[in-house]
This record gives structure tokens, C-alpha cells and sequence, in this order.
């Protein structure tokens, strides 16, 4: 694997982290969620709708909701 298909890992990694520690504060409102999703797209399609990415995406996406579902953002880990 070369330097530059190490970076386009790193990136998405690093833009995963970025979305979940954006949006690491739930809330259980429509608008938070559309803004979770949107901006996950946006990053999908950054990404040319990688498997990867999309994987990484979806766990950030599972992870948000299991807050949500076990107290609202305050859930232990």
C-alpha cells in the first residue's frame, strides 16, 4: 500500500472521528439526526461512496443512536 492510499485511510479515519466527536453530544431531535445524516452523506460521496467510509460512517451512525437510546448522550461506553 503506498503513501497516498495510506492518506485517503487516514482521511477517512479522521473525518469518521470528526463527525462522532461533533455530534458526541445527542440529541434526540430531527434536526440534529437530518444534520448527522446529511453530513455523513456529504462525506460518503467525498469519498466516492467507498465501502470503507461507508462502514466507518454507519458505526459512527450506530454508535450516536446507542446514546441516544441509553440516556440521551450520557450512556457509559
Amino acid at each position: 500500500m503506498g503513501n497516498e492510499e495510506l492518506k485517503r485511510y487516514y482521511d477517512m479515519f479522521t473525518d469518521s472521528w470528526r463527525l462522532f466527536k461533533k455530534y458526541s453530544d445527542v440529541k434526540d431531535t430531527d434536526e440534529y439526526w437530518e444534520k448527522v445524516v446529511g453530513e455523513s452523506d456529504r462525506l460518503s460521496k467525498q469519498y466516492g461512496n467507498s465501502k470503507f467510509v461507508n462502514t466507518l460512517l454507519l458505526a459512527v451512525i450506530g454508535e450516536l443512536e446507542r446514546k441516544a437510546r441509553e440516556g440521551k448522550g450520557d450512556a457509559k461506553t
